[in-house]
């Protein structure tokens, strides 16, 4: 299998190193970046010219590893700088986990076959990237086609495909941001809260790491119900009002934050077990907004 990338980024870049590693050939790297090309290129140790024609003509699949916003831009691009000839039957695919395969649609009508194949992963650098790939759930969308590629390459990083629909993706993406980006906005309050009584940068950003690992080696253990604990999960009403009175007289939106946290923690609790309906009941009237 020829493997094209367009688009050098973070993804971009692991996606090729990984690509390689596993043993498939990659056959063309295209960049608007020429910087970042050329960096992809040398992790490669492989030498390609930055033209978008030769990668596309070169490869049976196309990974387009750009930003949500230009994912559109860049299949026009290549609808006009390529011939509808060289199109039909090429694999293009996108790595957005928010966004369908609509977004390859001037391709779908030249002809071409297309999906998206998200890794449920966040990649914070280009060097390493690569290694975060592996063992993981990728999110699949598209044609029958594409998932036939698909599943090798996923099947080659040892993962696990999911199909979803068209039409459920825009929730799939939130869940994923939910659980990836918003646990680091949540880290950030407490970076806050700890800072505000006269932590350190360090310790504040420190303290509570073996908590966040310890939570989600508990949630892969016993699930994200069996791992709850805390004043909610056993019922401590009066814990709950003295964080929200302490909260309120720190910071308001902080406050709400916690409400609307503890209000799902209540239902969560109640799955689990451990909260009686009065006691839940105290809880919830505490935390109204």
């Amino acid at each position: 299998m020829n493997i094209g990338i367009v688009g050098a980024g973070k993804v971009g870049c692991a996606l090729a190193q990984g690509l390689k590693s596993n043993g498939f050939n990659l056959s063309g790297v295209y960049s608007r970046n020429g910087d970042s090309q050329e960096y992809l290129c040398q992790k490669l140790g492989i030498a390609f010219e930055n033209n978008l024609l030769d990668t596309v003509k070169n490869s049976e699949v196309i990974f387009i590893s750009v930003s949500d916003n230009n994912i559109l831009e860049v299949a026009e691009e290549i609808v006009r700088k390529v011939d509808k000839d060289i199109l039909c039957s090429k694999a293009f695919i996108h790595l957005s986990g928010a966004l369908t395969t609509k977004a390859l649609r001037p391709l779908e009508n030249l002809g071409a076959y297309t999906g998206s194949l998200h890794p449920i992963q966040s990649i914070a650098d280009k060097d390493s990237g690569w290694k975060k790939l592996y063992n993981i759930y990728y999110g699949f969308e598209g044609c029958e086609e594409v998932l036939e590629y698909a599943l090798r390459i996923v099947i080659s990083f040892e993962g696990r495909l999911i199909k979803i629909k068209e039409q459920d993706k825009t929730l799939y993406h939130a869940a994923a941001c939910i659980i990836s980006n918003y646990t680091v906005t949540l880290s950030y309050a407490a970076y806050e809260m700890l800072k505000s009584i006269g932590f350190d940068s360090q310790t504040a950003n420190e303290a509570f790491l073996p908590l966040i690992k310890n939570t989600v080696h508990n949630i892969e253990r016993f699930g994200s119900i069996g791992a709850l604990t805390g004043p909610i999960s056993r019922g401590d009403h009066s814990v709950v009002g003295e964080h929200v009175k302490a909260l309120n007289a720190l910071d308001k939106e902080l406050e709400n934050m916690y409400k609307v946290m503890g209000r799902k923690t209540v239902e969560v609790a109640r799955k689990k077990g451990t909260l009686t309906n009065e006691a839940a009941q105290k809880i919830i009237d505490i935390l109204r907004l």
